[in-house]
């Protein structure tokens, strides 16, 4: 009995540490700026980004405009939380301000937690967080090789700039303002 305790407490131990520290390989990543070719089916530099009517956290309804300059993506909850963290310390309008839009894929969510959690964990973010929630348009945007970090697509008259990359604060904050 004494052994089935001690092997489960270090499986337990063991599961812990992973949570952890397992996103360390995310964060300490270093950014990724890619320039040319095609990102996903809807992102491709040079030329327009895929056309958009997202709802936010809060159902109002957000479409590309001529005059977004970024549009942040984040398909994983480590990229969201690091998005959440970064938005703390900033004003309610702040990416608002800058025409910036930021879209968050749930679509890998059931929607029972969606709806019931994460939504409603959401509404307490002030700033419009549009989300995805059909499998189909998150792929249209998803870079399946960097689905982990923070895409910042930057935009001009919604043409398509450059892609960017970012696993950490220091770089979030360098493309955002």
């Amino acid at each position: 009995m004494l052994y089935k305790n001690i092997l489960l407490a270090s499986a337990l131990i063991s599961i812990l540490l992973l949570n952890a520290y397992g996103n360390d390989e995310v964060v300490n990543k270093k950014q990724v700026t890619i320039n040319a070719e095609t990102i996903s089916t809807g992102v491709v530099i040079g030329q327009e980004l895929a056309a958009f009517t997202i709802k936010d956290q809060f159902d109002k309804e957000h479409s590309l405009t001529k005059d977004t300059k970024k549009v942040i993506f984040a398909f994983s909850n480590t990229a969201g939380q690091l998005i959440k963290g970064y938005m703390s310390s900033r004003e309610l309008t702040y990416l608002t301000s800058r025409d910036i839009i930021y879209i968050a894929d749930i679509s890998g969510m059931p929607s029972l937690i969606a709806k019931m959690f994460a939504i409603p964990s959401m509404k307490d973010d002030k700033y419009p967080i549009l989300l995805i929630k059909e499998k189909e348009n998150a792929i249209r945007f998803r870079n399946e090789e960097q689905k982990e970090a923070i895409m910042i697509i930057s935009l001009d008259n919604k043409i398509v700039k450059s892609v960017k990359f970012v696993t950490n604060e220091i770089n979030l904050k360098a493309e955002l303002e």
